[in-house]
C-alpha cells in the first residue's frame, strides 16, 4: 500500500471522537482506520445488495442461513 501526505482542515472534535471510539494513539492512525471502516462498510452493503432476498433466515439466532 502507498502512502502519501495530504492536508486536511477537519473538525478536531470529530478526530478525537474517532480516536477514542477506534482507540488509537494517533489522529493519522484514526483517520486511516475511519476511512478503511467506510471502505469495508461499502463493500458490505454493495454483498448486501447482491444477495438481498435470497437467503431465507427462519431463526436469527441460527448460525447458518439457509440459501
Amino acid at each position: 500500500m502507498q502512502k502519501i501526505r495530504k492536508q486536511f482542515i477537519l473538525d478536531n472534535r470529530k478526530i478525537h471522537q474517532v480516536q477514542k471510539i477506534l482507540k488509537t494513539t494517533t489522529e493519522t492512525e484514526a483517520v486511516d482506520r475511519a476511512l478503511s471502516l467506510v471502505i469495508a462498510n461499502s463493500r458490505i452493503a454493495a454483498a448486501h445488495k447482491r444477495v438481498m432476498g435470497r437467503l431465507e433466515i427462519k431463526n436469527m439466532d441460527q448460525s447458518r442461513f439457509d440459501a
